[in-house]
């Protein structure tokens, strides 16, 4: 499947106010179910405010080059004490698109793919960062060239082991950019 950049306008999708989740979730998952075919991804869901000095072309201008937002290795992630005992790449979702229609699972707060990110980081961003947070650009992965992290040591305590399923590593780490499906850009 050949790269994709898409863009969706979303401008009543704000952190000054509560999102309408399901709104803002149905205008960018079909944004996503008209321009990706049916498959298993992995996504990752970024904020152009965590990234002083890019503006949101630049970052998709990053992204395109290197196949990941991880362009300086002195900058920690946000929850890096929290993530550092495990050897991973980044943190991801998962989703499925199915008979061109996103597969909505259970466990989704709200029943839309984007919706329920855009809830995850509005109603429990705060707890890590202490505001909301919006999003920007969905990046999406080739789910099967990415694996399961794993701690570096086991025995440690302490651990939050349910993070262990949203951290990925590259399977070609030389080669972020060959997992690199698309990129959707959700602007103001």
């Amino acid at each position: 499947m050949a790269m994709k950049v898409v863009t969706v306008a979303v401008p009543e999708y704000a952190v000054s106010r509560k999102p309408e989740y399901l709104k803002i979730g149905r205008l960018v998952d079909e944004a996503i179910e008209a321009n990706f075919q049916d498959g298993r991804y992995m996504y990752r869901a970024l904020s152009v405010d965590d990234h002083p000095g890019l503006t949101l072309d630049g970052l998709v201008s990053v992204i395109l080059q290197v196949g990941w937002d991880k362009y300086d290795p002195a900058r920690k992630s946000v929850c890096h004490e929290q993530f550092s005992v495990y050897d991973y790449d980044i943190q991801a979702g998962s989703f499925e698109i199915r008979d061109a229609k996103i597969v909505v699972l259970p466990t989704d707060t709200y029943p839309t793919m984007f919706g329920d990110t855009a809830y995850d980081f509005y109603e429990n961003a705060p707890q890590d960062r202490g505001y909301p947070v919006r999003i920007d650009l969905l990046v999406l992965y080739d789910s099967d060239k990415l694996e399961l992290a794993r701690l570096k040591n086991p025995e440690l305590e302490g651990v939050n082991l349910g993070l262990a399923k949203y951290l990925y590593k590259f399977k070609d780490r030389a080669n972020k950019k060959d997992a690199l499906l698309g990129i959707v850009k959700i602007l103001r």
